[in-house]
């Protein structure tokens, strides 16, 4: 036995489900977007703590590391280290625009000021040097790329020093290395997300789709 079935107003049916979809997605959002923030927070504080520079920073006594390199004594990197993850984790925005009856809208994922105000701002992100001068490590890992930092003076590896990885010599001068220096457009918080972008799209879908 065969039976057919025909159905009219086929338009109305798809306008009346989308409708519908659009409805239960705003209210999804509306309701779950703190717990996307939750959610993402932990994960972004674990993505700022494997960048090559935290790891490098909590590098105590070894020569040619962060640590050695801005002479932090054994402790401050740890503190230092959660304050920046925390203040990154911090920063995240999420906005959603209202999806409409057609199913268009959006979920803008931003982290981060762009001038990185609330890292440079960080009291963890200074050092103190042997000669009482201050040095904005953290404002120099961020935006200063290749620029000088200490003129007259130069780094020399040791198992001495403040951090037990080196310390400075007169003569020359310093500059943070290549492979950790940073700029507003390109610095290691930037870094820390690229290729994140799946691992952030799992957490929105969990909540908002």
């Amino acid at each position: 036995m065969t039976i057919t079935l025909h159905l009219n107003n086929l338009d109305k049916v798809s306008a009346d489900i989308q409708r519908l979809f659009a409805s239960e997605i705003n209210k999804r959002s509306k309701k779950n977007i703190s717990r996307v923030i939750r959610d993402l927070k932990p994960l972004v504080k674990i993505w700022i703590m494997q960048t090559p520079e935290i790891q490098s920073l909590l590098s105590q006594g070894s020569p040619q590391s962060l640590n050695a390199l801005f002479g932090l004594p054994p402790g401050s990197p740890e503190v230092s280290a959660s304050s920046i993850a925390g203040a990154v984790a911090d920063s995240i925005k999420i906005s959603v625009s209202r999806v409409n009856n057609k199913l268009e809208g959006g979920v803008t994922f931003s982290f981060q000021d762009s001038a990185f105000i609330n890292l440079i701002g960080l009291p963890e992100g200074h050092q103190a040097t042997e000669f009482g001068t201050d040095l904005h490590w953290l404002d120099w890992l961020l935006t200063k790329g290749d620029a000088i930092i200490v003129k007259g003076f130069f780094y020399e590896p040791s198992n001495g020093g403040r951090s037990g990885g080196g310390s400075m010599k007169l003569g020359g001068s310093f500059r943070v290395p290549s492979q950790f220096s940073g700029t507003v457009s390109d610095n290691f918080i930037i870094r820390a997300f690229q290729g994140k972008d799946e691992q952030i799209s799992n957490v929105l879908n969990k909540y908002l789709v």
